[in-house]
């Protein structure tokens, strides 16, 4: 094959092909790899220290962001809060879901909920695991500032903008770190087990997505859009989802979406602002995703403990962070700040921290990874086909 041709080939390919040779290398040589697995557990260390700069750098801009939009009129903030409250259903129905599934306590061991409570406080106090939160909650105020201070917003879109175009061009180059986290999975639990770790978090993630579809088209297209379901997922559901999982990416999608949004009757004041801005800001199906990974990571995976109290602690920290997610390749952003967040919740510390964070991150990476963008580039063009239902209605109001 030529140079020309392995160009050609989807980062996703390269991503999966890395994951299962490290994989199946770390089960078969997990003697000799084991500094490979070590050392990649101290490489995670490093890099968490670097994301609670990268929550900052990320979530402000886009909270500045949508409360410049937010403001704009009606229509432009009915579409905000609406994605803002389609995250929170999605990460909602995943705590509700799994909890059931893993059949999660409210409380670990014989702790009541104030002592669950304040073991939780104690563990993100300490070690520098509150972090992460209080950039959440310092981004959270830097946004808000800086929606009305232009020279601060022109600083942090920036700083986001060189952020996202870094994401797209470390595709290949994080390559190697993708494969040594396959040789981590590998080494910790043997190819075979990995493997079937693997694959049950690919079938559970097509359960999850499966859901979210589900509600998404026969609930709120059909009955909030009022719109045939048939003609919309023919014409323009399935087009796009293959593109989207062909190419992992909400950004790349883009284009083939607008066109096949407005294919089924979606108007151009309605698709040109709803697909770019959802494209953004819009990550329900990762929400929904991230939040379920925790009890099938926690318990599942690793045999730990998890509570309703963590999973309720979780949650908003979760979708919040979707709503500005770096554009990162194979979901590494989000993955990255999920995995840091349930370690930091259950005081994983050291060595130990890596390896969970890493043993996530390989888990939900390749073809879960198609999946989730394949669904929120679809939610996307969804509510722009809902609000075109009510465009009419809407602007009546508006008018009058």
């Amino acid at each position: 094959m030529t140079s020309a041709g392995i160009r050609q080939i989807p980062t996703y390919v390269w991503t999966f092909l890395a994951l299962a040779s490290g994989l199946a290398a770390g089960g078969v040589f997990p003697g000799p790899l084991e500094r490979v697995a070590d050392a990649t557990s101290v490489l995670i260390s490093w890099i968490v220290a670097v994301v609670p700069l990268l929550i900052l750098a990320t979530l402000s801009p886009a909270i500045a962001t949508l409360v410049r939009r937010g403001l704009a009129g009606r229509f432009a903030g009915a579409v905000v809060l609406w994605y803002v409250f389609t995250s929170i259903v999605a990460g909602l129905i995943a705590l509700v879901t799994s909890a059931a599934i893993f059949r999660i306590p409210i409380t670990t061991g014989d702790r009541s909920v104030w002592n669950e409570g304040a073991a939780m406080l104690q563990s993100l106090g300490g070690g520098g695991a509150s972090w992460p939160l209080l950039a959440i909650l310092t981004g959270v105020l830097l946004g808000v500032f800086s929606a009305r201070h232009d020279p601060s917003y022109r600083v942090l879109k920036g700083i986001a903008n060189a952020i996202e175009k870094a994401g797209g061009k470390l595709a290949y180059v994080m390559l190697p770190l993708i494969l040594a986290f396959g040789v981590t999975l590998g080494v910790r639990f043997g190819a075979r087990l990995g493997l079937s770790h693997y694959f049950t978090m690919t079938a559970y993630t097509g359960a999850l997505v499966l859901v979210w579809w589900a509600f998404y088209t026969f609930v709120l297209v059909r009955k909030v859009g009022r719109r045939s379901v048939g003609p919309i997922l023919s014409e323009y559901y399935v087009p796009t989802a293959l593109f989207a999982a062909g190419t992992c990416s909400s950004l790349a999608t883009l284009p083939i979406n607008l066109v096949n949004a407005k294919k089924v009757g979606v108007r151009d004041e309605v698709a040109d602002f709803v697909l770019p801005f959802g494209a953004v800001v819009n990550l329900d199906a990762s929400a929904l995703a991230y939040v379920a990974y925790g009890p099938f990571v926690v318990g599942h995976v690793f045999g730990m403990e998890l509570s309703w109290m963590m999973m309720l602690a979780a949650w908003p920290a979760v979708v919040l962070f979707t709503i500005a997610a770096p554009g990162l390749p194979a979901g590494m952003g989000t993955a990255l700040w999920s995995a840091t967040l349930f370690a930091n919740i259950l005081g994983i510390e050291g060595q130990a921290q890596g390896e969970f964070i890493a043993t996530w991150i390989a888990l939900s990476g390749g073809i879960p990874d198609m999946l989730r963008t394949a669904t929120n580039c679809t939610g996307d063009g969804y509510t722009a086909i809902i609000f075109d239902g009510r465009f009419d209605e809407y602007f009546a109001r508006e008018r009058g």
